[in-house]
């Protein structure tokens, strides 16, 4: 049972640094460069969130990357 744990741990993680680096070229040319980095990282991190099939997990998921992104627009100021 473990062990079916950590192999889709690690799946997860896989699909979340691939859909990270894929969505991390998509900037747009408007607006503050910064706060728009910040939204792009935002959504990937929601749609990796999207593959997570239990509704309480995605749901701390998509409120972690919330968290990270008001965190990096912070940062931006």
């Amino acid at each position: 049972m473990n062990a079916v744990k950590i192999v889709k741990t690690v799946v997860l993680s896989f699909v979340v640094a691939g859909v990270m680096l894929l969505g991390a070229s998509q900037t747009s040319s408007a607006g503050n460069r910064c706060t728009d980095h910040c939204a792009d990282r935002y959504k990937v991190a929601k749609d990796a969130c999207k593959l997570i099939p239990f509704k309480t997990e995605r749901k701390i998921c998509e409120r972690r990357a919330k968290e990270a992104k008001n965190d990096c627009k912070h940062r931006c100021r």
